[in-house]
C-alpha cells in the first residue's frame, strides 16, 4: 500500500526506511511550520491536491516575511498592494483610516480598521508589525549592526520502520544544509545544500546567489537598483505568461488572490531542483515610475541522453540510481530575457521577452497529446501586461505570443463591492499550441489547451464571520494526457469562517470537481474547530469525507490537543487521527505539524488510525529541541505499517 506523502520536496513511500539527517542554517526568525496561518495552510492543502505550485517555495516566503515584516504604520501603496494576504478593499480603507488618525500602533487598533474582520488580523499578525520603532527581525533601528550576521545550525533525523528491500545504495540519510548571510539592509548571500537518500555524496544538488536590494544609485534616489542577483534566482513579470517560475496565492480564498502580485528578480532558497534560473539578473528603477530588467541564464537539467538528443526530463530531483545519475544535469537550457515597466499611481504596464534554448534537440516520443508543443533551437515569448488600479478596483492581464505565433492571453479583476463584499472574474484563452516552458500563469494543467473563466467571491456578513465561494469552467480544445478529444472541466467551493469568540473558531468547506473527458467525480466536504485562549492550552477537530464517484468514499477524523508553557519552553502537541478511503481517488490530503522549516502533507487512503505527538523544547536560549513521534496502523494492509521518529536539535546564534 502506497501513502503519498508532501514533505518539503521528497516525496515518501509509505513504509520506506528513512533515517533523515539536516543542517540548516537561517537568518533571523524563520516561520515554524506548525504556526502557519490556518488560510495559508489550507492553500498548501490545496496546491497538492490539485498537484501544483511550489509549497517549499511558498512555506520559505512567508518564513522572510516573518524575518522582514510589513511596517502597517508606514508602507506605502505600493507595498501595501504587493502584500498577498492584504484585499484591495483592505490597502484603501488602511490608507484612509492612516490619513485620518494617523500611524497604527497595534493589532487591537487595525481590528477597527473597516474590512479587518478577526479571521483577516489573525492571518496577518505574524507578517506585519506597527511602528518604525522595529525594523527587520524586529530589532531595534538604533541598535542595528552594518554587518549582520545570525543564523540557525538545526541537526535533524528521522526514522521510520525499515522494510526489507529498501536499504539505500547511496547516502542511508537525506542531507539539508542552508546558509544565509545579510550586510546592512541592501547586500545578501545564501547556499542550499542537499542530498536525498539513497544518492551518492554530499551535497547532490546546491544553489548558491549573492544579491543586492533597494540601492540607492543616485543622490536623489530616482535612480535605484531594485535588485539584482548573481548565482541562482526566480523570476515573476506579469500574470505569468512568459516567465514565472515560483510559488502562486491563488489558492487563497480572497478573490483579490487572483491577481498574480509580480517580483522580478529574487534570489532563488528553495530545494526544488528544477524551478530555478543559474546566471545573473537585474531590476533598475528610472525616474518617472520606469523599471527595467535583464537576465541570463545557463542552466544544468536532468535528462536521458542518446547523441544528439535527449529522450526523458525526470524531474523529481533524485538520483538514487545509477541511471539517474548519468541523468543529472546532463542537458543545458540557455535563456535570457528581459521586462520594461512603467507604473504610476493608478496604472501599471508592462512588457516582457524571453527566449530560450536547449543545447541537445528534442528525442523524446511523441503521442497524441504533446505533439504540437516540440521545439529545436531558439523559441521564446513575447507580452504586453497591465494593471489598473483605482481606489479598490483592480484590471489586470496579459497578451502573449509565442515565437510561432501561438496565442495566450489573461485577463480579470478584482472589486470590492462593498467594506463586507469583494468579487473577482478570470477569462483565460491559451492556444493548443503555444509553448512557454518558463509560464506561471493560472491554469488548471499547463499553460497551453484551456479555455475557461473563473469567478470568487468573499462575503464577511459580520466581523467574525467570512464566507468565500469560487466556480471554474475550463474547456480543453484539443487532447490532453489520458484523454484524446476535447473535454472540460467543472470545480466548484464554498467555505465558511466563523470566529465564535477570542477563543472559539469553526470552518467549513464543501468542494466538488468533474471532469467529463476522464469521467471523473469528485466531492469533499470539510468540518474543522479550533481552540486557543491565553491559558496555553489549544485544540482542533477535523472530519471531512469525499466522494469521488462510482461508489469510491473516503472519510477522516483527526483530534489534536496542545499546550504551550507560560514562559513559552515547552511546546506539547497530540493528535489521533482515523482515515479511511477506499481508493487512491478518494485519498484526503492533511497538514501536519512537523519540524521548524518543514511541512508534511500526508494523503490518506486504504483503512487506518494514527497517532503522533510533537515536543519542542527550548532549556536556554540557544538550544530548541524538536521531538516528533508517530504511528500508523493500517488495518486491511499491515506491512505498510508505519512507525516514526524525529529529533532535531536547533541552535539560533
Amino acid at each position: 500500500m502506497l501513502c503519498r506523502r508532501n514533505e518539503g520536496k521528497t516525496v515518501i513511500k509509505s513504509g520506506a526506511a528513512l533515517l533523515g539527517a539536516a543542517f540548516l542554517l537561517l537568518s533571523g526568525s524563520p516561520l515554524e511550520a506548525q504556526e502557519l496561518p490556518g488560510g495559508i495552510v489550507r492553500l498548501i492543502e490545496t496546491q497538492c491536491e490539485d498537484g501544483g505550485g511550489d509549497p517549499e517555495a511558498l512555506a520559505e516566503y512567508f518564513m522572510e516575511l516573518t524575518r522582514r515584516p510589513l511596517d502597517l504604520s508606514t508602507a506605502d501603496r505600493e507595498a501595501l498592494e504587493a502584500f498577498p494576504l492584504l484585499t484591495p478593499f483592505m490597502v484603501v480603507s488602511l490608507l484612509e483610516y492612516r490619513r485620518e488618525f494617523g500611524p497604527l500602533a497595534s493589532a487591537g487598533e487595525l481590528a477597527l480598521v473597516d474590512g479587518f474582520d478577526a479571521a483577516a488580523v489573525e492571518e496577518i499578525l505574524p507578517f506585519v508589525t506597527f511602528g518604525a520603532g522595529t525594523g527587520a527581525g524586529g530589532l531595534p533601528e538604533e541598535g542595528r549592526m552594518p554587518l549582520r550576521f545570525s543564523g540557525r545550525l538545526t541537526l535533524r533525523t528521522r526514522y521510520l520502520l525499515e522494510r526489507e528491500g529498501e536499504e539505500a545504495d547511496g547516502l542511508p540519510v537525506p542531507l539539508y544544509a542552508r546558509y544565509r548571510m545579510e550586510l546592512g539592509e541592501h547586500f545578501s548571500a545564501g547556499a542550499t545544500l542537499e542530498s536525498d537518500r539513497g544518492e551518492k555524496g554530499f551535497p547532490d544538488f546546491y544553489s548558491v546567489h549573492v544579491s543586492a536590494a533597494d540601492l540607492p544609485l543616485s543622490r536623489d534616489g530616482r535612480w535605484r537598483l531594485v535588485s539584482a542577483v548573481v548565482g541562482d534566482y526566480s523570476l515573476r513579470f506579469g500574470q505569468g505568461l512568459v516567465l514565472w517560475n515560483s510559488f502562486s496565492l491563488s489558492g487563497l480564498s480572497s478573490p483579490s488572490a487572483a491577481v498574480r502580485r509580480e517580483a522580478g528578480v529574487r534570489p532563488y532558497t528553495s530545494s526544488d531542483e528544477n524551478r530555478y534560473f543559474h546566471g545573473a539578473g537585474a531590476t533598475v528603477a528610472f525616474p518617472e515610475g520606469v523599471e527595467a530588467s535583464v537576465f541570463y541564464s545557463n542552466n544544468g537539467q536532468d535528462a536521458r541522453v542518446e547523441g544528439d538528443y535527449f529522450v526523458t526530463k525526470p524531474e523529481d530531483g533524485i538520483h538514487d540510481t545509477d541511471a539517474l545519475r548519468e541523468a543529472r544535469n546532463a542537458l543545458r537550457e540557455e535563456v535570457l530575457g528581459g521586462n520594461v515597466s512603467w507604473r504610476c499611481s493608478w496604472l501599471k504596464a508592462g512588457v516582457t521577452a524571453a527566449a530560450y534554448r536547449y543545447d541537445r534537440l528534442d528525442g523524446r516520443r511523441t503521442s497524441y497529446y504533446n505533439e504540437h508543443l516540440r521545439y529545436d533551437g531558439w523559441w521564446g515569448n513575447a507580452s504586453l501586461d497591465w494593471l489598473l488600479s483605482l481606489r479598490g478596483l483592480r484590471v489586470f492581464g496579459e497578451a502573449a505570443l509565442d515565437f510561432g505565433g501561438a496565442f495566450a492571453g489573461i485577463t480579470g479583476a478584482a472589486c470590492p463591492l462593498s467594506s463586507s463584499l469583494e468579487a473577482s472574474l478570470l477569462y483565460r484563452y491559451y492556444s493548443p499550441r503555444y509553448i512557454a516552458t518558463h509560464a506561471g500563469a493560472y491554469c488548471r494543467s499547463n499553460v497551453n489547451n484551456e479555455h475557461g473563466v473563473s469567478a470568487a467571491l468573499r462575503w464577511s456578513p459580520c466581523r467574525d464571520v467570512t464566507v468565500a465561494a469560487s466556480l471554474e469552467y475550463t474547456h480543453f480544445p484539443w487532447a490532453r494526457f489520458g484523454v484524446r478529444e476535447p473535454s472540460s472541466s467543472l470545480k466548484g467551493a464554498v467555505e465558511c469562517g466563523w470566529t465564535v469568540s477570542g477563543t472559539h473558531a469553526l470552518f467549513l468547506k464543501v468542494s466538488g470537481t468533474y471532469d467529463d473527458g476522464r469521467g471523473t467525480r469528485l466531492l469533499r466536504l470539510r468540518l474543522g474547530y479550533s481552540f486557543g485562549g491565553e491559558t496555553g492550552f489549544a485544540a482542533s477537530t477535523r472530519l471531512e469525507g469525499s466522494s469521488a464517484g462510482g461508489g469510491s468514499f473516503g472519510g477522516l477524523v483527526y483530534q489534536e490537543g496542545g499546550y504551550t508553557s507560560p514562559s513559552g519552553r515547552w511546546r506539547v502537541s497530540l493528535r489521533a487521527t482515523l482515515f479511511c478511503a477506499e481508493d487512491w481517488d478518494a485519498r484526503i490530503y492533511c497538514y501536519e505539524r512537523d519540524a521548524p522549516g518543514t511541512f508534511s502533507v500526508p494523503a490518506y487512503y486504504g483503512k487506518g488510525a494514527g497517532l503522533y505527538a510533537v515536543v519542542t523544547y527550548r532549556p536556554v536560549r540557544w538550544l530548541n529541541i524538536f521531538l516528533k513521534c508517530s504511528a500508523t496502523k493500517y488495518f486491511d494492509d499491515p506491512a505498510g505499517d508505519d512507525l516514526g521518529v524525529r529529533l532535531q536539535l536547533t541552535l539560533p546564534f
